[in-house]
């Protein structure tokens, strides 16, 4: 029996999830940029020094886990990532706040809607990832060749190799 929420799978657990969010942003938007795509939530802060952002972000946790509680939605801390962006030119010392009797470690990369990043903002790490995968789809496309009339096998490259080269390309790494 589900006392709250949809079971696992459900078609209607998507669009709870985006009804329940939808007003998250709105508590948001003037201390903080949220970036939401699906189950995804992201904050982005701005601060001029590290006091001020740890300030920000125990802020923003208390905001957040009072919207989440109000809503009978739990904060999970144990997926929540804390990352510092800094330009490669400054010095990086490591980085953690304490919430709620907890420390956090900020951490050097994270994923963001499928990105890997880290702290300088470099996709480096996940071009990595990204050209074997395009090298996989060009030899799916030579192996399809003998067997595959001209309209599949344009369907394959712009399903599987388009996406994955603009995701490498918008890097610079090819231009």
């Amino acid at each position: 029996m589900v006392v709250n929420g949809v079971p696992q799978g459900s078609i209607l657990g998507p669009l709870l999830f985006i009804i329940y969010l939808n007003d998250l942003p709105y508590g948001l938007h003037q201390r903080a940029k949220p970036v939401i795509y699906a189950d995804d939530t992201s904050v982005l802060l701005t601060a001029k020094n590290d006091e001020e952002l740890k300030n920000k972000i125990n802020c923003m946790l208390d905001y957040m886990t009072g919207w989440f509680s109000a809503n009978e939605l739990t904060l999970n801390m144990e997926k929540t990532n804390i990352m510092k962006f800094t330009s490669s030119y400054h010095q990086y010392k490591a980085f953690q706040i304490i919430y709620q009797k907890k420390i956090i470690t900020g951490t050097n990369n994270t994923k963001c809607l499928g990105l890997k990043l880290d702290k300088n903002i470099c996709r480096k790490n996940h071009d990595q990832k990204t050209i074997p995968k395009l090298s996989s789809t060009c030899y799916l496309v030579r192996r399809m060749y003998p067997c595959c009339n001209s309209n599949t096998l344009k369907m394959i490259y712009f399903t599987y190799f388009i996406p994955l080269w603009n995701m490498v390309s918008y890097s610079g790494e090819f231009q």
